[in-house]
């Protein structure tokens, strides 16, 4: 029997296998770490949104400007730079926020109830110790470039009420 005359030689069949392999791999990591980023969750702050435990997928090719009023977005504490949280937007540049007896208002407006869904759950306290019933906030106007953030679970969150406002250059990721 006489030998193949198409037969492929190996170091072509490892580029083969190789190359689509190695730029896959290297797409995976740039969609990953640059494009789409996993948060693993780990509080009840946006419940019910996002669950305690679950993992959410933040999209970090976004403009500010696209940016609007219930979206949920990763932004870095204006404390502390190494921190980050999730918190959804309630205020935009201009808006005037306040809380009055647990109402979020928006511009002179009560905020929209389904903004904030209610949990189904009976495991998350109403009002957590240390708060009352009339935990209100000052009138509050939003500057330029800032948001005004508030998490789903507002009586357990930590959001824009005790960290201020954020600016646009914090804001790391939307929700996907």
């Amino acid at each position: 029997m006489s030998k193949s005359k198409n037969k492929v030689p190996f170091k072509t069949r490892l580029y083969a296998f190789l190359i689509p392999l190695c730029l896959g791999l290297f797409l995976a990591i740039v969609v990953k770490y640059y494009i789409i980023t996993p948060v693993h969750i780990p509080n009840q702050f946006m419940e019910p949104t996002l669950k305690n435990g679950s993992t959410a997928y933040f999209n970090k090719w976004f403009r500010a400007k696209q940016l609007g009023i219930g979206d949920v977005v990763l932004v870095r504490s204006p404390l502390d730079p190494e921190s980050v949280f999730i918190a959804r937007i309630v205020g935009k540049p201009g808006d005037t926020i306040y809380v009055q007896k647990r109402m979020v208002f928006r511009n002179g407006a009560v905020l929209d109830p389904t903004s904030f869904p209610e949990s189904s759950a009976n495991d998350i306290p109403l009002i957590p110790q240390g708060k009352t019933e009339s935990d209100d906030m000052a009138k509050l106007t939003v500057p330029d470039k800032s948001f005004f953030l508030l998490a789903d679970n507002r009586e357990m969150g930590v959001d824009s009420r005790t960290l201020g406002v954020v600016q646009e250059s914090q804001v790391i990721a939307t929700l996907w």
